[in-house]
Parts: C-alpha cells; sequence; structure tokens
C-alpha cells in the first residue's frame, strides 16, 4: 500500500514537472484541464508577465515612473559645492555669494533646468572710496558696497531656490 502511494505521488510530481518545465504546447493543449489556471499560471512562467486578456488592467505593464531629474552623485556634487561656499563665506562673503551664484546657475542651467527664479549676483562693486571730503568721514574712508547681513541673506536665497529647484 505504501509502495502504491509513493509511485502514485511521483507519477503526479513528473506530470507537473512535465506541464511546467516541458515544452509550451503542452500547456496550451491542456487549456481546459483545470479550468485554465494551469495555463494562466504557466504563461505568467513563460514571459514573466500576466495574461493581458484576464480582467482588464490587471496584469497589465505599470506606467514608468520618470527618472529622478537629479543622480545621488549630482546632489552630493551640490552638497560639496554648498560646504565649500559655507567655509568660503567667513572670510570673503562677497566671493562665497558670486561662487554659489554662478555654480548654481551654471548647474541647473546644464541639467536643463530654467534658472528665472535665482536670485541676483552681488554687484561687482567691491568696495567704493568716499570722495566727498566734506563728509562726516575724511577722504578716502572706504564704504561697503553691500554689507555682510545683505550678502549672508542673498546667499541663503540662492540656497533656498537651489535646494527647492534640486528636490523637484
Amino acid at each position: 500500500m505504501l509502495v502504491t502511494v509513493i509511485v502514485v505521488l511521483v507519477v503526479i510530481a513528473a506530470l507537473a514537472a512535465m506541464f511546467y518545465f516541458g515544452p509550451a504546447g503542452w500547456r496550451a493543449s491542456a487549456a481546459g484541464t483545470f479550468g485554465g489556471l494551469s495555463t494562466r499560471i504557466g504563461r505568467f512562467i513563460d514571459n514573466g508577465r500576466a495574461d493581458p486578456g484576464l480582467g482588464g488592467t490587471v496584469g497589465a505593464a505599470a506606467a514608468t515612473p520618470q527618472p529622478p531629474r537629479f543622480t545621488d552623485a549630482d546632489r552630493a556634487y551640490l552638497d560639496g559645492v554648498w560646504k565649500h561656499v559655507q567655509s568660503t563665506f567667513v572670510s570673503n562673503p562677497r566671493v562665497a555669494v558670486t561662487l554659489a551664484h554662478s555654480t548654481a546657475e551654471g548647474f541647473f542651467t546644464a541639467h536643463g533646468v530654467p534658472t528665472e527664479g535665482l536670485p541676483e549676483a552681488p554687484d561687482g562693486r567691491e568696495a567704493e572710496t568716499e570722495t566727498d571730503a566734506g563728509g562726516a568721514g575724511g577722504a578716502g574712508d572706504v564704504v561697503a558696497a553691500e554689507d555682510t547681513e545683505t550678502l549672508r541673506l542673498r546667499l541663503l536665497a540662492i540656497k533656498t531656490w537651489s535646494d527647492r529647484e534640486a528636490a523637484r
């Protein structure tokens, strides 16, 4: 009795293996054997997709999501530039703001991102010498074109714009 059960199980296993691992024609000829379920499973095994004729969108190819606008390497580059800009700001704020603006403009333009909303770079004046001898200060006093706080706010505006565009 035990030997008979073992032989029946081996035969069933062999038939199942032939069905799933044999030629596709075997599965097509047995389409109605088990209500068609095994044929659907066989088609899925053959091509990796569910039968498109089943229930509308079930098994249909999903919409391909848009690739990210920036790669991880691009984001790492931006992070490195911002660290450099922050360390430069301590010794020379105007150079840091100019560097931040030119880097953001070049980077985003190279990636096809419009830069209309990018805050302006500082004007080109390093410092002006006051020539009015009758002013409160004497002749030759240096007046800053933009103070450090204005440059800091401009740098923060550029950083905010850059972060917002990079996150899109």
